[in-house]
């Protein structure tokens, strides 16, 4: 729930025109008047960086979690669901599921097609405008309704809460803007029914307060009348609450019962009926229950000097408190106040009598109306035609809702104030003390305490979330269970704690700080919360009673430390900025500093100890190590040398420093050695040549031998070198098959 707060357009805010003298010297003599009574009861706009109340962008950090992603904006809607221990993050083109310290657990993307974004272009819409910007985000027990603008087609989803798991796509048009330019406002009910202040067409001049029974994907819409001015007339929505039967919508809206002086913005409340059966006839899907009035924020006096625009909102349940901002109109002296009602007050504001027109161009006068049930959520079917025709023809009631104190709790000039949020604490001395965060055009975030008894409020802390100055709050709301401020920027979604306690490093700067949260503790000797949460506690000293005490003497307290960054050293050690010129004779280092800010010394307060500067990984160039001693002679006789070495470590390259230049290694001849004697050739062995081929055999059957030989020549013995072993002739058996039998004729012996 929660309201985009942008601005309106020049040609939206205050031109008073055609008013006669009188009323024009009045008006000019009132505003010199209360000019200066805003001079003298107003706290300074400009802060200080030295105040002690200050904390910047880089002391935040340590107590702070941060979120981005690369190439994504506009983190401006913020839906908790604490049971999870999760927030859903609606950006551009984006849904992330973070835990509530901002850890990443899911990222679902929803980017426009192609297609889509270029026939938005074609309709005349800038590049960055055909995007999807989510601009509501609302929870109905397990899931969650989301909505974006959609390159100017809004479309809507229903997604689950565990996972962001899309399980329907619903039509978006008059339950989101079509512009992610347009202020608008959305409240879930715990019926299902989307309660939504937006507006409903392409060029952004429907506004409506619509009802959606968005679980039903036909069911009946109930709006404001349209293109009637007496009940909508250019509103800028900043924020809705529901209590009880009725759901409020708060925005600021041109003054239709003041055109025929001139131009002006009023703040105003509407109310609506959750159960409003809307017109049949007469009323037809129209509201009949819807009334609005003025909410009055002003500084009293003859002529009030009144702040119309309200720029932020935030109802207390607790409580049943509503805190708003207000701010002078944005093209005259900037001035902003913070006004608180309570809800006797707007119910009184809504019970009087009406303002009525009884017709074009006449003067508007208090009337009452006999049949007021319906606007009370009871009319019974009897009234119900003679209601349908009180309901068309009043809308604004007489009297204004008036604040809790008949002024603002806080006012202040030269500064516009935008989104709000508020924590109620206990403390020592009283049982509930409201603490309201609000955020200003300047980046910054102001922690204003309320005394209880006096109803006045004191600036305790200034931060400043963001580092760039460009970035701008689109939205920042409290949650009670992790002690924090989250919010929401054009870059990124911060966790800030809401104590800052440790800051105050003595007993008189933490007790003169007057942060409700913040007390000494006697036991460690810091400045701590509450141990425990018992701020009972004898040794946990307290007396935030008064404003903080700026003329105290403060003693300093470094800042966080810097980014590591380049910077230069001298060769005489002594460490130059980033902005000094860096020399032949200098090698460069990363640096990173620390102010004595946080806070800065003052009234005589001591200085902070320590060191300012950092200094680490310089550059380091190489340097040579001595000589190492001269080696031995590479041989005893004839020509030898001898070395000696270096190593490049004297000191070591590091960091990107230079290698040293030149050899690590020398070398000189040794000289006097007496000539080597003549080289004595060594002995070379003999070695077998290959066998030769076998000879003949000595038989041709019957069994013979065979013959072959080798020499010693492979190498032959040299220099003494040994004969071959073994012997230079191989025998082999061969041809031993029988011989065959020989038979011829002989002679004949001589006869016995």
């Amino acid at each position: 729930m929660g309201a985009e707060n942008k601005r309106m357009p020049l040609n939206r805010q205050q031109h008073r025109i055609k008013r006669s003298p009188s009323i024009s010297s009045m008006a000019i003599m009132a505003s010199i008047i209360l000019g200066m009574i805003l001079g003298v009861a107003t706290a300074s706009a400009d802060v200080a960086e030295n105040d002690f109340r200050y904390i910047s962008y880089h002391d935040l950090l340590p107590t702070s979690d941060r979120f981005t992603d690369v190439n994504v904006t506009s983190f401006s809607r913020l839906l908790f669901d604490v049971a999870r221990d999760q927030v859903i993050v609606g950006a551009r083109d984006n849904l992330y599921r973070l835990s509530l310290h901002l850890d990443v657990r899911e990222r679902s993307t929803w980017e426009v097609t192609p297609a889509m974004r270029t026939m938005c272009q074609d309709k005349g819409q800038s590049e960055e405008s055909c995007r999807n910007y989510i601009m509501v985000l609302e929870a109905h027990g397990n899931r969650v309704y989301a909505c974006g603008t959609y390159a100017f087609s809004p479309a809507c989803s229903w997604r689950q809460m565990e996972n962001l798991t899309v399980t329907r796509y619903d039509k978006g048009v008059a339950k989101c803007p079509f512009s992610p330019a347009a202020n608008n406002t959305a409240l879930m009910s715990d019926s299902g029914r989307l309660f939504v202040g937006t507006t409903t067409d392409f060029s952004g001049s429907d506004p409506a307060i619509i009802r959606a029974d968005v679980s039903q994907e036909s069911a009946r819409m109930l709006r404001t009348n349209q293109y009637n001015s007496k009940w909508l007339n250019d509103p800028q929505f900043v924020g809705s609450f529901e209590k009880g039967e009725f759901v409020y919508f708060l925005f600021r809206e041109a003054a239709v019962e003041y055109i025929n002086c001139g131009k002006i913005v009023y703040s105003r409340i509407a109310r609506i009926c959750k159960n409003d059966p809307g017109g049949t006839q007469i009323l037809k899907d129209n509201w009949t229950s819807f009334v609005k009035a003025r909410l009055n924020c002003s500084l009293p006096g003859d002529y009030p000097f009144y702040f119309n625009e309200i720029q932020g909102m935030v109802y207390s349940q607790e409580e049943g408190v509503l805190y708003a901002t207000f701010t002078t109109p944005e093209n005259s002296i900037h001035g902003s106040a913070i006004c608180a009602y309570n809800m006797s007050a707007i119910h009184a504001a809504f019970s009087g009598a009406f303002k009525y027109q009884d017709s074009l161009g006449s003067a508007w006068h208090r009337q009452d109306a006999q049949h007021r049930d319906h606007y009370e959520c009871n009319a019974g079917p009897t009234a119900r035609h003679v209601s349908l025709l009180d309901s068309s023809k009043y809308q604004l009631m007489d009297q204004a809702v008036q604040p809790i104190t008949g002024q603002p709790l806080h006012h202040t000039q030269l500064e516009r104030f935008g989104h709000v949020a508020i924590d109620v604490i206990p403390t020592k001395l009283h049982e509930r003390v409201h603490v309201i965060y609000v955020a200003t055009d300047a980046g910054l975030i102001k922690k204003i305490s309320v005394l209880p008894r006096t109803k006045s409020t004191c600036v305790v802390e200034i931060w400043r979330p963001e580092l760039s100055r460009e970035s701008r709050i689109q939205t920042i709301q409290y949650v009670k269970e992790t002690d924090s401020l989250y919010v929401g920027t054009d870059t990124a979604l911060s966790r800030i704690s809401s104590q800052h306690c440790n800051r105050h490093l003595s007993r008189v700067s933490c007790l003169n700080s007057m942060d409700p949260y913040c007390g000494w503790n006697e036991l460690q000797e810091a400045c701590t919360i509450a141990p425990n949460g018992d701020t009972l506690a004898k040794y946990w000293i307290q007396n935030a009673t008064e404003c903080p005490v700026l003329t105290a003497p403060v003693d300093g307290g470094w800042s966080a430390w810097s980014e590591w960054g380049r910077c230069a050293q001298a060769s005489g050690g002594q460490a130059l900025g980033a902005g000094d010129d860096f020399g032949a004779n200098m090698d460069s280092c990363q640096c990173r500093t620390r102010t004595c800010d946080n806070p800065s010394p003052k009234n005589g307060g001591r200085s902070c100890t320590g060191m300012n500067i950092a200094v680490t990984n310089c550059t380091v160039h190489g340097g040579w190590t001595d000589w190492s001693a001269w080696s031995a002679c590479s041989q005893t006789c004839g020509m030898a040398v001898k070395t000696r070495r270096r190593t490049c470590g004297n000191p070591k390259p590091a960091h990107g420093g230079r290698v040293c230049v030149g050899p690590d290694r020398a070398e000189i001849y040794c000289s006097h050695l007496p000539p080597c004697p003549a080289p004595k050739q060594p002995p070379i062995d003999g070695a077998w040549g290959p066998w030769g081929v076998w000879g003949e055999c000595s038989a041709l059957c019957g069994g013979g031998y065979r013959i072959r030989r080798r020499k010693c020549d492979d190498p032959v013995p040299q220099n003494g070198g040994m004969e071959c072993p073994g012997c230079h002739l191989d025998y082999e058996v061969c041809n031993t098959h029988a011989c065959p039998d020989v038979k011829r004729a002989g002679a004949w012996a001589p006869w016995l």
